[in-house]
């Protein structure tokens, strides 16, 4: 496992033996902005904890991914409220009182051309056992095909759950529903990017992760039938328990969820263009690529991005508190972002060069966000000796009164972030 360790004060060696470690760390905290030009100066400032100038800016809350607060069930009142019964109706006191998450947009962003032309939101609650999720989907033409449990549900319009419960993009899992309640539910072991795999019974019958097996339950309703055209249909509801447990299997988070906690999440929805049939029904249109629309966006066709999924946060449930709906941001988001960046431009050196780059300095020309180069406080590189891999060290911009964040993130994207008292730390 990955730790992290202080490392003595450059002072405590002996001035005529540097090691190795000491070499890297003059590298990465001076010749990191040597290709910077003017522009140098300020991002040291920034970095030493000094407001850069107004060349440019090393703040990326922007960038943060969504945020939604979850309460608890449980009310510590006399008379607790009612459990959630998935029978897909969100008719419950407990999801009448709980606020809509913003409408989805294009996964590729709002920037993007072409935007979701039906409304899809979630609502979501949770008890120490299970994650609940209420989802409206607004829809005229409602359909499905896939029936078989655990076959690949996105071939039909269909409701999906990601979730990474301790942030590492390792792990996570993965929930879909149709609109006649076909469920596939499956443990990615890391991004498919990175060389990750699926874990079922799609693909494993006998000994296949699967949910379902744990409590795992869900419930679909509409006003009419699917699958006929000659219904008049507005809309479908989803109502999900996915047991906590497996959602935090094989993960660093504990179990219940300590109050104002944050899990990665995002939603997804998969709409394909259909057209009549003779018969009344529907049938997909050959040639046409499904419409991704999402809660939090990935900025790329790809929800298997996790470092791009929003966030929630677990609350206790206190009736005469009522509920905020306010959520901070991360306090690691922006060493979190940055370490990405960092990944993106190893990787896309790599394409090019066949191996990952030893020197920091040489990768700027592959950063792609705006100033990230710039802000990054990259404290220890390493590389293995024929390029195949790497694991980096970054640190957030230490500020008067903010803690200072580490972040360890390797080439398969695994990330690591850990608050340290202002150490300089290495990867051990």
């Amino acid at each position: 496992m990955t730790t992290l360790r202080r490392l003595p004060t450059l002072s405590s060696y002996s001035a005529g033996a540097p090691t190795l470690l000491v070499q890297l760390l003059l590298v990465a905290s001076c010749l990191i902005f040597v290709a910077v030009g003017a522009g140098g100066g300020s991002a040291i400032a920034a970095l030493a904890g000094e407001a850069p100038v107004s060349s440019f800016s090393c703040d990326f809350s922007s960038f943060h991914p969504q945020r939604y607060a979850v309460y608890h069930l449980q009310s510590q009142i006399k008379d607790a409220e009612p459990a959630i019964t998935i029978d897909g109706v969100l008719n419950e006191s407990a999801w009448e009182k709980t606020r809509w998450t913003d409408e989805f947009v294009d996964i590729r962003g709002l920037r993007h051309w072409s935007q979701p032309w039906f409304a899809t939101k979630v609502k979501m609650r949770y008890d120490d056992n299970f994650l609940y999720v209420g989802a409206y989907l607004e829809e005229a033409e409602i359909w499905a095909n896939v029936t078989h449990r655990n076959d690949v549900v996105f071939h039909d319009n269909d409701f999906e759950v990601f979730v990474d419960a301790d942030g590492s993009t390792h792990n996570y899992k993965e929930f879909e529903v149709n609109a006649i309640n076909t469920t596939w539910n499956l443990w990615l072991n890391r991004p498919y990017r990175d060389g990750g795999h699926e874990n079922s019974t799609r693909v494993d019958l006998l000994h296949g992760f699967d949910m379902f097996r744990h409590g795992m339950k869900s419930a679909v309703y509409m006003k009419g039938n699917p699958n006929d055209a000659g219904e008049r249909l507005h809309f479908w509801t989803v109502e999900i328990a996915l047991p906590l447990r497996e959602l935090a299997l094989h993960s660093q988070a504990v179990l219940p969820p300590r109050p104002y906690t944050f899990w990665r999440i995002n939603f997804s929805r998969v709409e394909w263009t259909v057209a009549t049939t003779s018969s009344g029904g529907y049938v997909k249109v050959r040639g046409e690529v499904e419409e991704n629309w999402v809660w939090s966006p990935q900025y790329a066709v790809n929800m298997h991005m996790p470092e791009n999924w929003g966030y929630i946060q677990f609350r206790p449930h206190f009736e005469d508190e009522g509920f905020d709906s306010d959520v901070p941001m991360d306090p690691e988001w922006k060493v979190r972002y940055l370490s990405f960046q960092l990944y993106y431009a190893q990787h896309a050196f790599k394409v090019v060069n066949g191996y990952f780059a030893r020197d920091v300095t040489a990768l700027e020309p592959f950063f792609q966000a705006e100033n990230a180069f710039k802000c990054m406080n990259v404290q220890q590189l390493n590389v293995t000796n024929d390029g195949s891999s790497f694991e980096a060290l970054l640190t957030d911009a230490k500020r008067p009164g903010i803690p200072l964040y580490a972040a360890i993130i390797r080439d398969d994207s695994f990330i690591h972030v850990h608050k340290v008292d202002g150490d300089i730390m290495s990867v051990e």
